[in-house]
């Protein structure tokens, strides 16, 4: 407790180190702090669920010669067949996309988003705790609907929800059953769940012909339910057989699939987050983000811990007179060691104290869980990692902080320490040099690499999609009297003044809260045949669009062979294709013209066979993650599948009359509908939503970079004070000797210069390639090579900048004050 005492007396003595010291590594272990929750969160993923080490999502591999396709969805059929064939498989459970919802309750209507089919075995496999309601029961009957407890509260307010019934457009539901809301960290989020038997409900059991079409068709998320340390290659070798007896025979039937095969893959629960090579994923994590979070964090708290040892170990040096009268009153080594290792824990107690103080601050006052999509919290009691790692972290700083002081100060001799202030050897000004080098170093990185996100994302915002996103509305068509008369309602929309044009489309949603992949105007995979430029029919899945009247003009792209659809043309809507750049380089042909009369058609041997008319040029229906793919664009009209889709009506506005528009629209929309409450969505905004977590490690990566600069500076405020206070004298001998204040200034300067410049040599070429790395997952991206010397060029002056003004802070009053005072130091 003495130790203790005299500790609080030398931090209350030198309240300005003190100062520095503690709110230094507060920073550092704040950050380190919600770094360590993100990554808990991201590496935790599902495991909130009991049986995580049980379940696994099935995932579809296809192979068409000549290309592979992996899908996250699979078959409809999948799971069940399997389990019919393998009775290791517990339980499975299909999860299909419902898309956006109106509920019906009263004479309120509400719109829900994330709201999916799902089997009766689901809360068998996954956990999620019933507030109301049997897991065993609550989705067995057709009809039956779970709800999460804001969704419950949302819909029916402070009434009692089960059993209530709910309309949706196509059924009436019965609430079975309200369960907590979703951790955060689970991938297939939803806000409610029907049961996958009101799908089914009234079929009869499939026969073998309907199974095996079934098999070729991807359409659901399904998981399976193995024992646990099931080796998943007895699956794997058993399934050809599968194949052979359920899905080969097609081959008879469909030519074009020959040559074509599928697998299954069986992918743990806790690697879906991270598993993002697939299509038609949801929405899934980047390992290397979580990577670079962990580095973060690491560099932050090293900064921190850097600038504590450095200030430590510096003011040690002033302390040898007060060991040595220590010493000559009779004091040990062992006390002495106490000492400073007490004062050292101490202050880094203190500095934990202030970080959780910090983090509570930070977390519940900011909006930092929205920007990085989570909902972290403190809870100690729970979390033993969060409680010992944050406690382990601050003993190990304050043990290793207070090792050279305690050890070295405590080891000179009575002599020398009487003299006064211990020199410090070339060795230990080296290493504080290293470390300063060091921080200059991270310091500089994360801002270059900020500033090439920021390039990167800003180029992704603004670069020309080969369409226009900006002032487009997209109106769900709920109505199927009102999808009748979508070319009167367009017409109608037209004599709008504020009203580019009008048109519709089957691939555009108002809402991409429940959108997979990177899918941005539509389209989906589909099995084709088209003739290359040999005349023979190539099958590949290419990526298929179904558009409406006007669609082409409206979106503003560009026919650069051929033309679009003519209305007036009646093959042109019953038997018309217009195909992008992308497909004329895949198939080989010579140019775009040779494109125009090809022949397109569908897989089955009794389709018939449309033909080209025009050549789009490439644009972006997907996000600039992926390369622009193969696609082939059709008229939803000439499909009977499809005529069961309302499509939904696009909007084109003027620019700068979108607020007046959308107020026209309603207006317009409830004299159309008046059962439907009006909805839309914004184009350009879901073209931002593809980029979310891109813009959210950007953000983070901001955030970060301005805390280690203010840790850099913390540190060289302290430095530079130390550093002036030693050379106090020589500053009033050289003022004497008639040395300007900018001279002195600059004298101080130079030493903290060359670190500034060292460190901007190592962290630029580290940046780039860093940033070269992070860059491989889009495929269009800026060109780095140019970028990086500006973005270099304003780190480097930025930290010349700060650097100088935080050591001028104290070398300009040092250099100002009479040398008079300076030659009387000591």
């Amino acid at each position: 407790m003495k130790n203790i005492a005299y500790a609080f007396r030398v931090l209350l003595k030198n309240k300005f180190y003190a100062f520095l010291n503690i709110f230094g590594l507060a920073l550092g272990l704040a950050v380190s702090i919600i770094i360590l929750l993100y990554v808990q969160s991201d590496l935790t993923f599902d495991k909130s669920h009991e049986k995580w080490d049980q379940v696994y999502r099935l995932e579809s591999k296809f192979f068409i010669p000549p290309k592979n396709d992996e899908f996250a969805l699979t078959s409809m059929a999948l799971a069940e067949t399997m389990q019919m064939e393998y009775p290791e498989i517990q339980h499975f459970t299909r999860v299909m996309n419902a898309g956006q919802v109106l509920f019906r309750i009263e004479d309120s209507n509400f719109y829900v988003d994330d709201m999916y089919f799902a089997d009766s075995a689901m809360f068998k496999m996954f956990t999620h705790k019933f507030i109301q309601g049997d897991p065993e029961t609550a989705l067995v009957e057709p009809r039956s609907l779970v709800l999460t407890e804001s969704t419950a509260k949302r819909l029916f307010g402070n009434k009692n929800p089960m059993n209530e019934l709910v309309k949706t457009d196509a059924n009436t539901f019965t609430v079975k059953g309200i369960i907590e809301d979703l951790p955060d960290n689970v991938h297939l989020r939803f806000n409610g769940l029907f049961s996958f038997a009101t799908v089914t409900s009234g079929q009869p059991p499939m026969n073998a012909q309907q199974r095996m079409s079934q098999l070729w068709n991807v359409g659901t998320y399904s998981y399976v339910m193995l024992p646990k340390n099931y080796n998943v290659n007895s699956i794997y070798e058993r399934f050809p057989e599968l194949f052979d007896q359920y899905m080969a025979p097609i081959r008879q039937f469909a030519p074009s699939l020959r040559e074509a095969s599928f697998e299954p893959r069986l992918v743990p629960l806790n690697e879906v987050h991270f598993n993002s090579k697939v299509q038609y994923d949801l929405a899934t994590g980047n390992k290397a983000y979580t990577q670079a979070f962990i580095a973060i964090g690491l560099f932050v708290l090293i900064l921190a811990s850097i600038n504590y040892m450095n200030l430590a170990t510096a003011r040690a040096t002033k302390r040898s007179k007060e060991v040595g009268i220590k010493k000559v009153l009779g004091s040990t080594k062992s006390k002495l060691v106490a000492q400073f290792l007490s004062e050292s824990i101490l202050i880094t107690t203190c500095s934990l104290i202030l970080a959780i103080g910090l983090v509570y601050l930070v977390l519940y006052g900011t909006n930092v869980n929205d920007m990085l999509g989570k909902n972290l919290s403190l809870n100690w009691l729970d979390n033993p990692l969060l409680l010992f790692g944050s406690i382990g972290i601050t003993a190990l700083l304050g043990v290793l902080s207070g090792l050279y002081p305690a050890f070295y100060l405590s080891a000179i001799s009575v002599i020398t320490a009487m003299k006064g202030s211990v020199k410090s050897g070339p060795g230990s000004m080296f290493l504080r040099k290293v470390l300063v080098a060091f921080q200059f170093f991270v310091s500089i990185g994360v801002v270059i690499s900020t500033l090439l996100m920021s390039n990167q994302i800003s180029f992704m915002r603004n670069k020309d999609l080969g369409f226009n996103k900006d002032n487009v509305i997209i109106i769900p068509t709920r109505d199927t009297l009102v999808s009748r008369r979508l070319d009167v309602i367009q017409n109608e929309l037209r004599e709008n003044p504020n009203i580019i044009d009008v048109t519709t489309s089957t691939g555009l949603s108002a809402s991409n809260a429940n959108a997979v992949g990177n899918r941005l105007i539509g389209g989906g995979r589909q099995v084709m045949m088209v003739e290359e430029a040999d005349t023979l029919m190539k099958t590949d899945t290419y990526n298929v669009m179904f558009i409406g009247e006007n669609f082409v003009k409206a979106m503003e792209m560009e026919i650069i062979a051929g033309r679009d659809f003519d209305e007036t043309i009646p093959t042109d809507v019953s038997a018309g294709v217009l195909v992008n750049e992308a497909m004329v380089e895949y198939l080989g042909w010579p140019d775009a013209e040779s494109a125009i009369g090809k022949k397109v058609q569908n897989a089955s041997a009794q389709a018939t066979p449309s033909r080209v008319i025009g050549v789009v040029k490439d644009f972006n229906a997907f996000s600039l993650h992926v390369k622009v793919e193969p696609t082939i664009i059709l008229r939803y009209e000439i499909f009977g599948t499809i005529t069961q889709v309302n499509p939904s009506v696009v909007v084109h506005a003027k620019a700068g009359t979108l607020k007046a528009t959308l107020s026209y629209l309603e207006e317009k929309y409830d004299e159309l509908d008046p059962s439907h409450p009006f909805e839309y969505g914004l184009l350009d905004t879901q073209a931002e939503n593809l980029y979310k977590s891109d813009m959210r490690q950007n953000k983070l990566t901001a955030s970060l970079s301005y805390i280690c600069i203010l840790i850099s500076c913390l540190g060289l405020l302290g430095l530079s004070s130390f550093t002036t206070a030693t050379r106090i004298k020589e500053i009033g001998v050289r003022k004497v000797l008639g040395a300007t204040v900018p001279q002195l200034v600059y004298l101080i300067f130079k030493d903290i210069m060359l670190l500034v410049i060292i460190g901007f040599v190592i962290a630029a070429p580290v940046s780039y390639y860093l940033i070269e790395d992070w860059l491989q997952v889009f495929q269009y991206t800026i060109d780095l090579s140019t970028v990086i010397i500006g973005a270099a060029a304003i780190a480097g002056i930025l930290a010349l900048l700060i650097a100088f003004l935080t050591v001028s802070f104290h070398s300009l009053k040092a250099a100002q004050q009479n040398p008079v005072k300076a030659l009387r130091y000591e």
